[in-house]
């Protein structure tokens, strides 16, 4: 694995970018409001999205839609879960677009389709922050790589039933390449179950998963990769990598530990994100989230950081009011993109350097 070899690290920090043939530095300019109206449109025409409902089959439908449209190929995996919330067999789908590289070894960005209840009001929130605008990202990478054939296989997806809590999935393959810990952890965790059928369907994909990043909450604030959350401590050279490789882009980005969030009520939430079954099979993998001014020195985080996140206050229009209008949201999440997009290059050429293929 790349992550290993911290020295490379070092070499594609410090030299030009030009040499590389990577991308320039950030430019916050932003032409349009092409991710916005998407996360418009998945808040107010779709609306709360509760894991196996017609709201969330509705999200999927849109996201490969829009892959499709940028040539993506895009498939939809349904499956079926149990749920404590449910007396049914409930069902939900994963929406998994290829983007074909030179090489076959892949690296997955994620996002949830799903949409968290307020647990203080019993109702599902628009999830314009969470996670709209980690879905919208998606499209954007989409778009970006249409006329450019990246290095690794690049897998966007979304993932279902994410928030659905003291879930099971059912018909999954029994352990093979996995380790028996491994597998017994990706099986119990008690939610994520999208991502958890995704990982336990494609055991024999592990050692071919070159990096994980998830998308949480990214529409305000700086970039921050998750170092360690409730359930995981991360591949540390990994994240180091992400925000080094951010910081030497121009953009103001940090590395936190997110253990648990503080609801308004006063009660913390335990806090992880659906890269989780990934980490457990030892992927180097972390959860990209965007806070303002965040505390580095604190593993409990809240409302002043991510404005309204679990709460039925994650509206689009105050996700909107929050960053002082639809352009500023719309840079903020061009942002984003950049360093996503710039993240997957840079990894890129560290294993062409790594390998010898750059002279």
């Amino acid at each position: 694995m790349f992550i290993d070899k911290i020295i490379i690290l070092i070499i594609i920090l410090t030299l030009p970018s030009s040499f590389l043939l990577l991308n320039p530095a950030y430019n916050s300019e932003s032409t349009d409001l092409s991710l916005v109206n998407h996360v418009k449109y998945i808040t107010k025409e779709i609306g709360p999205r509760p894991a196996g409902s017609e709201s969330e089959m509705e999200t999927a439908s849109y996201l490969k839609s829009k892959f499709d449209a940028y040539g993506v190929k895009t498939e939809i995996h349904e499956f079926q879960y149990y749920s404590m919330n449910s007396k049914q067999i409930k069902k939900s789908k994963n929406v998994i677009g290829t983007i074909n590289g030179t090489s076959p070894q892949q690296i997955i960005i994620c996002a949830d389709l799903d949409t968290f209840k307020d647990q203080n009001t019993g109702k599902y929130t628009e999830g314009a922050n969470d996670d709209a605008t980690g879905l919208a990202v998606l499209i954007g990478l989409a778009e970006k790589y249409k006329n450019k054939k990246p290095f690794y296989t690049i897998k966007l997806i979304g993932f279902g039933a994410g928030e659905d809590e003291y879930t099971f999935p059912v018909n999954v393959s029994p352990r093979t390449s996995l380790e028996e810990d491994e597998y017994n952890k990706i099986m119990y965790t008690p939610y994520l179950v999208g991502a958890r059928y995704y990982m336990l369907q494609n055991q024999d994909s592990v050692n071919n998963i070159v990096a994980v990043i998830s998308l949480e909450a990214v529409g305000t604030g700086d970039p921050c990769f998750i170092s360690e959350d409730s359930y995981t401590q991360n591949n540390q050279s990994f994240v180091n990598f992400l925000v080094l490789n951010a910081r030497d882009s121009g953009i103001k980005a940090e590395k936190i530990d997110f253990m648990t969030y503080k609801i308004p009520s006063g009660r913390d939430a335990p806090i992880s994100h659906i890269y989780l079954p990934f980490s457990y099979a030892n992927i180097p993998s972390t959860f990209l989230t965007c806070m303002n001014n965040p505390d580095i020195n604190s593993a409990v985080h809240g409302d002043q950081e991510i404005p309204g996140y679990l709460t039925i206050e994650d509206s689009y229009e105050n996700l909107v009011e929050n960053n002082g209008g639809e352009e500023e949201l719309e840079k903020q999440l061009e942002k984003v993109l950049y360093v996503v997009e710039n993240s997957i290059d840079r990894i890129s050429v560290f294993d062409a350097l790594k390998n010898k293929r750059i002279e």
